[in-house]
């Protein structure tokens, strides 16, 4: 009988579930990342140690998806309102309204079309960043694949101290090159931590000050210069919070990675 490697077996059972995670009308879509782990870990056993180095990839592209889809979702919300705003200022410019100029129109188009460069340049990178995990799974793939579980959530990580963590989770080297190579890496986890939390309170305030705007303008009230003004705020800094996510995501997935290095 022909022996079976790790890698095979693998791809027979993430293909076992790609079948069974969509009909054949429907767009297929890709299991959590814990179940793909799980398989992987459990056809590792007893075989050798790469399964550490495929499961960070594994990791880093499953990561880029959902901040991509995220950041998607986002940028075509923007989109929407930009359009809204457009056709609104058109109407009021038509009817002589002073409080509208060309300007105010031009900076609204304007708007537009970075958001829409911005929709272009997500969606391929999403495209891009679906085909190489499907790379690494080996296995072919619809480009158009959904996530199961789409939406990106910060991991726990309860340390503050490199120490407790080496203790915690039982880190034995006796490389002095190795230690100071994971405390680099603990304090990138730490630093992306600090820094996904302030992007969470900015977050809140941005989304308060659009709606604000937002419904200013609805009513007749607001300044189509403030409302452009808080759709390119929304963009950065909601894009922003995902993104900072997605590197503390990927930052405690590398420190991961390297301990078992």
């Amino acid at each position: 009988m022909q022996r079976i490697t790790f890698w095979h077996g693998f791809i027979l059972i993430f293909s076992f579930l790609i079948v069974n995670t969509s009909n054949a009308n429907e767009i297929k879509t890709i299991p959590p990342l814990d179940i793909i782990l799980e398989k992987a870990h459990a056809y590792s056993v007893g075989k050798n140690n790469s399964i550490h180095k495929i499961e960070y990839l594994i990791k880093k592209h499953y990561y880029q998806i959902q901040y991509q889809e995220q950041k998607l979702e986002i940028l075509k919300e923007v989109k929407d309102h930009f359009e809204k705003s457009i056709s609104k200022a058109e109407e009021k410019y038509e009817e002589g309204e002073e409080d509208i100029s060309q300007t105010d129109i031009t900076k609204l188009k304007l708007g537009l079309a970075g958001t829409l460069n911005d929709v272009y340049g997500v969606e391929t990178g999403l495209k891009i960043s679906r085909i190489s995990l499907f790379d690494i799974l080996n296995y072919e793939y619809p480009i158009n694949a959904e996530l199961l579980k789409p939406n990106i959530s910060p991991l726990k990580f309860k340390y503050v101290d490199y120490a407790e963590w080496i203790l915690n989770n039982k880190v034995v080297s006796d490389k002095k090159k190795k230690n100071s190579f994971l405390h680099k890496a603990f304090l990138k986890v730490y630093e992306a931590k600090k820094k996904m939390q302030l992007a969470h309170k900015n977050r809140k305030m941005t989304r308060a000050l659009l709606v604000s705007e937002v419904a200013n303008y609805d009513f007749g009230i607001g300044n189509p210069a403030d409302l452009f003004q808080a759709l390119i705020i929304y963009t950065r800094v909601l894009t922003g919070y995902y993104e900072s996510i997605y590197k503390f995501n990927l930052s405690i997935a590398e420190l991961d990675r390297d301990k078992n290095l």
